[in-house]
């Protein structure tokens, strides 16, 4: 059997709610009913009903809860999250609220069994993850959740990934004719950029210079490179002196870069020049260069042979991909998904002495 080794429960679930539409089945209220003017209504309490997916009750306390979660894991990567994406994340946050109900309850009709010494097991793994310093208590803790509540969550979790596993199990790995396949027609996938790594001296000048005082500057820089072909100075040791450029408190490096990168006059010298040599002066916005090229790799496409194995992988875990997320929206198609409306105050009466069938005021 295939066993999904990239991608986790979660993963799938995220993937499978964005393929299935529609989401909700239309309540015959809300088909019949024309639109009234009613007043504003606050949020829902947490405990409010607002999805029953096949009679099971999904509240608004679920879906905040699960929101929260996606934006502290954004704001951990160090994410921006506008304000505009919070319907975005209601949306997902209710589509994998309707899936986790499908999927536990097809389990629960399964014959799979999760063994109190595999939950152990990952248990143990999640230890290890834990950064040092931190306990799991403590780490529970900050996630407001309990020892016995993970147990339950590794379970289901579990459960879930070999009921995905038996919806794709008998799908055939990728071959290398497949991969070959979607090299061929891919091969703008493969292209490897020219780059180069290198370092620089920066003398800079601003706007306003003299024309003096750039043939000065000018004329230090020459210098400068003049003591480095001597050997008199190292390049390094003349970045950290005299460059203006934050680079030289790191000997120039510039690190690894691709064309377009930098502006035209520095990009020209740094693929033009020898490797490991010391450029001519060259004069950009910035100011005045010198160029020391220390390493350069040539564009091109790489190798289908480098690559053959991680196309198969690919092409092999989409197909088990593709066939989770159409069990999953059979399982939605078959299900009765209703939303339910927060109830709210009724409508003040309206009366003929109020308005007449013209619109006008007595």
């Amino acid at each position: 059997m295939t066993h999904f080794k990239a991608l986790s429960t979660t993963a799938l679930l995220l993937a499978a709610s964005t393929a299935t539409g529609n989401l909700y089945a239309q309540t015959e209220t809300e088909a019949t009913e024309p639109a009234v003017a009613t007043p504003a209504v606050t949020a829902p309490a947490t405990d409010t009903v607002v999805i029953r997916v096949n009679g099971e009750s999904i509240t608004q306390g679920q879906i905040d809860d699960m929101v929260k979660v996606g934006l502290q894991q954004m704001q951990a990567r160090g994410q921006q999250v506008p304000a505009e994406m919070r319907s975005m994340f209601l949306q997902q946050a209710e589509d994998n609220l309707i899936t986790q109900v499908l999927v536990t309850a097809a389990v629960a009709k399964s014959d799979i069994v999760v063994s109190d010494a595999e939950i152990a097991g990952t248990l143990e793994q999640i230890k290890g993850s834990i950064p040092a310093g931190m306990t799991l208590d403590a780490a529970l803790a900050a996630q407001g959740m309990s020892l016995e509540e993970l147990k339950g969550n590794i379970k289901t979790d579990m459960a879930a990934r070999q009921l995905f596993e038996s919806q794709s199990g008998e799908i055939p790995e990728a071959t290398e004719a497949d991969a070959q396949a979607f090299y061929d027609s891919n091969t703008q996938q493969f292209a490897q950029p020219e780059n180069a790594s290198a370092s620089h001296i920066l003398i800079k000048f601003d706007a306003e210079e003299t024309d003096e005082g750039k043939v000065a500057k000018k004329a230090q820089l020459e210098t400068i490179r003049t003591d480095i072909l001597a050997e008199s100075t190292t390049f390094e040791d003349a970045a950290k002196a005299h460059s203006g450029c934050p680079s030289g408190a790191k000997g120039g490096s510039l690190g690894e870069f691709g064309r377009g990168q930098m502006v035209p006059e520095f990009e020209t010298a740094v693929f033009s020049q020898d490797v490991d040599s010391v450029g001519e002066v060259i004069e950009t916005s910035f100011g005045y260069h010198i160029i020391k090229v220390t390493d350069r790799q040539d564009g091109g496409t790489t190798n289908f042979d480098e690559v053959k194995d991680q196309i198969i992988g690919y092409l092999s875990q989409n197909a088990q991909q593709e066939a989770v997320e159409a069990y999953i929206k059979n399982l939605r198609d078959s299900a009765t998904i209703e939303r339910v409306e927060p109830k709210v105050a009724a409508a003040p009466a309206v009366t003929s002495a109020a308005v007449d069938h013209s619109g006008h005021n007595h």
